[in-house]
């Protein structure tokens, strides 16, 4: 930024005396190919500073994106929370009364009939399954 004030500063006649100081300290063969690595300098650090800048404000917006989806998901979650309690009240159980033949219905062993094989002879690989 200091040397924005010294351009500023800087007329015509200053910059005619610095090019002629530099013509006869560098050389007119010279000269063209230090302006012109002076140039490119000047392009690279402008380049750099640029997607510096770029990245900056990249990350900053992926932050603030960030920070947005955790409210939101905050916010999501506890509206599911209310509704999912809403839905599963507690309720009281309800108390029945039974009586003895009723219970050893519903409870009783009941007889299971599982299929015999038949063999008739032919037996396959895939018997043992």
């Amino acid at each position: 930024m200091f040397y924005l004030f010294i351009l500023e500063s800087i007329g015509t006649s200053e910059l005619l005396l610095i090019g002629l100081v530099a013509l006869i300290i560098f050389g007119p063969r010279k000269l063209p190919e230090l302006a012109r690595m002076l140039g490119k300098a000047r392009n690279e650090f402008k380049r750099t500073t640029d997607d510096f800048r770029e990245t900056w404000t990249r990350e900053v917006n992926f932050e603030s994106q960030e920070k947005q989806i955790e409210t939101e998901l905050i916010t999501e979650t506890s509206i599911q929370r209310d509704t999912i309690s809403m839905k599963n009240e507690i309720v009281a159980p309800e108390i029945k009364e039974v009586s003895q033949a009723d219970f050893q219905e519903s409870f009783s062993p009941k007889e299971i009939s599982i299929p015999k094989k038949i063999d008739d002879g032919t037996s396959d690989k895939r018997d043992w399954l």
